[in-house]
């Protein structure tokens, strides 16, 4: 993915104002560009900000979000070695440390994957997924009325790369291909959606998927939100015409679903 997402938040609580300018909070993905050899891939973090903020740190997550378990060890492979879809990916190199949070399958498209997790600190920055294969889960429990937690009654938020055209760190291999997420807008509305998460199958139904511009009149205030009166969980990515001078895609693609 090569995300920069901006997108407007409705008027914040009057405790919250001074956060956030005349309602509107910013959201700025940066993720990994396409699979195009001259694709050059920015920065993998997304930035939750007012917009007068700049982050500076990367959010460390808390206790509960990231996991310390690292997985079964995988060989390592060369920078040379060129790697081009993520059945193989995983086959010979497994998923990075920490993507133990959840698992989540898509039948429809072909997902099954691991989860790892990240937390948006004070700092507003939120790292994207380790790689092609990998989905992150975001704790936005800092930021009233954003996100929540899968089987929480509110809105648990999931990113993945549509694709990949970097250097895999964990895995010490290049990869250039489609990822996880590429297929996500093929889903449509009663698609199923598995959470393995805490020792229990979440099951959600697909009740739209829209693709939007990343900037302009989204209200995004509405798609982020925890207050969507449903158990539901929100899944994005880019989408739309790629920008090579910016490295930046026009779209997103956000997919909603509710626990059935």
């Amino acid at each position: 993915m090569s995300m920069v997402v901006a997108w407007l938040r409705a008027q914040a609580a009057s405790t919250r104002s001074r956060l956030i300018a005349a309602g509107t909070l910013v959201v700025v993905l940066i993720a990994i560009g396409a699979f195009m050899s001259t694709r050059q891939a920015p920065p993998a973090e997304v930035v939750i900000r007012p917009p007068a903020e700049t982050a500076t740190a990367t959010a460390q997550a808390s206790a509960t979000a990231a996991p310390t378990e690292t997985g079964t060890p995988f060989p390592t492979g060369q920078p040379s070695q060129l790697i081009t879809n993520v059945k193989d990916l995983v086959s010979k190199f497994g998923y990075p440390p920490n993507t133990n949070y959840a698992t989540i399958r898509i039948p429809r498209i072909g997902v099954d994957a691991k989860v790892g997790a990240r937390t948006v600190g004070r700092d507003g920055l939120m790292a994207a997924p380790s790689g092609p294969a990998d989905v992150v889960w975001y704790d936005m429990g800092l930021w009233d009325g954003l996100g929540g937690s899968p089987g929480g009654g509110q809105n648990a938020v999931f990113s993945g790369h549509v694709d990949y055209a970097d250097p895999v760190r964990y895995a010490n291999v290049t990869y250039r291909g489609q990822a996880v997420f590429s297929q996500i807008h093929l889903l449509s509305q009663g698609d199923i959606i598995e959470i393995d998460y805490r020792g229990q199958t979440l099951r959600y139904q697909v009740e739209w998927r829209r693709q939007v511009g990343s900037e302009g009149q989204t209200d995004w205030s509405s798609i982020w939100s925890s207050k969507t009166g449903r158990d539901s969980i929100t899944l994005y990515t880019c989408g739309g015409e790629f920008n090579f001078q910016t490295r930046e895609y026009a779209d997103r693609v956000i997919v909603r679903a509710n626990r059935i």
